[in-house]
């Protein structure tokens, strides 16, 4: 029995003793697989932490990268700021000279279509006046034939004129000629005629102009009475000067009028009432233009005796 207990005690000593060994053998692989783990983690901490350092030793000169970046960016935002201010005032320069271009498009363009509208007016002006260049030519020689027409009548007229001339010379000159026909009549107040200077009531003076005096147009007739003194016969309406060839002179008018020379031969009168006593004595009427001598008739009146 005792040795049964012994060898129970035994045997549960050693059971003891191996369940206790298995215990710390079982306890300490199970510390050291996790001293192992922990040292791995350990290890691998002490990498990751590494790591990080090196990341965080990165990022802070990749910081330091940026921000020096930054601040040149910035310098060169600035810089760009300072760019585009200018490329504003360039484009709107641009855009200033843009328009002034378009104002001078716009006005070359009316320009272009005013000049167009001259160019089509002159294109037919230009006809025009090609058509009207060749009527000229048409014209130019009907006028050179007619020219030679005339050439060829004036060589006669030349000749007819130099026939004129010589027979003219001939003759007497047209400034010699003057009034013809002359005729003085002095009427009482009964109308008969009379030659007593105290007698005359009425006085008419009468003369022809010939053709050959060649007077043309209108003129004013001035009547001039004179003694054989070269006084006035009586007082006159006014003085007058007639410009003559050879002489200015101032004359009496006693008597005016107007006469249109468009037909000659023509016979002109003229008819007064003396302003005054006459004078028995020799008289002279002249009439002139102002600027011709037309002639002149001496008439005579007589003093009143008792019986005549």
């Amino acid at each position: 029995m005792a040795t049964e207990t012994t060898e129970q005690q035994t045997k549960l000593t050693t059971s003891l003793v191996t369940a206790l060994m298995l215990f710390l053998l079982a306890t300490g692989a199970y510390y050291w697989t996790k001293s192992w783990r922990l040292t791995k983690l350990n290890d691998f901490n002490e990498l990751r932490a590494d790591s990080l350092l090196s990341v965080k030793l990165r990022l802070e000169g990749d910081i330091r990268s940026m921000e020096s970046q930054l601040e040149t960016a910035t310098d060169n935002g600035a810089s760009l700021d300072n760019h585009i201010t200018d490329l504003h005032h360039v484009v709107n320069k641009r855009t200033a000279e843009i328009g002034r271009y378009r104002q001078q498009s716009s006005r070359q363009g009316r320009t272009i279509r005013q000049l167009n509208d001259q160019l089509t007016t002159l294109t037919s002006n230009r006809d025009s006046l090609e058509n009207q260049l060749e009527a000229m030519r048409d014209k130019i020689g009907w006028l050179s034939n007619s020219n030679q027409l005339l050439l060829s009548q004036n060589k006669d007229l030349q000749k007819k004129v130099e026939n004129l001339t010589t027979s003219l010379s001939t003759k007497v000159p047209i400034s010699t000629i003057t009034g013809d026909a002359f005729l003085v009549e002095a009427t009482k107040s009964n109308h008969k005629q009379t030659a007593k200077a105290k007698k005359v009531h009425d006085l008419t003076v009468s003369l022809d102009i010939p053709a050959e005096l060649q007077i043309a147009g209108t003129h004013d007739l001035f009547l001039s009475l004179t003694d054989s003194q070269h006084n006035a016969m009586m007082a006159p309406l006014r003085s007058t000067t007639v410009v003559l060839s050879d002489v200015n002179e101032v004359i009496p008018v006693h008597a005016t009028q107007t006469v249109n020379f468009s037909r000659n031969p023509q016979r002109i009168s003229f008819t007064l009432t003396p302003n005054g006593p006459i004078k028995p004595g020799k008289y002279r009427a002249s009439v002139f233009t102002k600027d011709a001598y037309l002639g002149s008739v001496e008439f005579l009146f007589r003093d009143s005796f008792l019986f005549f």
